[in-house]
């Protein structure tokens, strides 16, 4: 099975370039049609324009690739926002995954999984990843996989 959000980060990034576009051709606009209260007007949008930026950056969002086969869970992803890290990949046999937990932050906005693999040296724990950017039935999907995967191990 594979879960991934490709048209759902495509039109998230997509979101980012639209909004630095319009940002920019609306203060150009203003600017040049000369609108009397130009300064509180393009200090509004861009007090908008910031608050939608940290509130996207606050949520994590990332392209999410899913695999799961017969021996083997592989979760990669990609931060979407503008500031963007390199790929990160997680990829385990299913017999060393000792559990995974999956916590609600930011208010409940932001579902993040978490998942511990059992090594010779003891218990290892990969890094959280937001999988708010995953629709509600992937999300729903990745995680019966994941309970899936720990209900064969008993």
């Amino acid at each position: 099975m594979t879960i991934n959000n490709q048209n759902r980060a495509a039109a998230i990034k997509l979101f980012y370039y639209l909004l630095i576009f319009l940002y920019l051709a609306l203060t150009i606009l203003f600017i040049y049609l000369q609108v009397k209260p130009l300064l509180t007007i393009l200090l509004s949008i861009t007090a908008l324009v910031l608050v939608s930026i940290i509130f996207s950056l606050q949520l994590k969002l990332n392209y999410i690739i899913y695999q799961e086969s017969e021996e083997k869970i592989i979760l990669r992803y990609y931060p979407l926002h503008p500031f963007h890290q390199q790929f990160k990949s997680i990829e385990m046999n299913k017999v060393s995954l000792s559990h995974f937990d999956l916590e609600t932050k930011l208010f409940g906005l932001r579902p993040e999984v978490t998942l511990y693999q059992q090594t010779d040296r003891g218990l290892a724990k990969y890094p959280s990843v937001s999988i708010v950017s995953l629709s509600k039935t992937n999300r729903q999907k990745m995680i019966a996989s994941l309970q899936k995967a720990m209900a064969k191990k008993q």
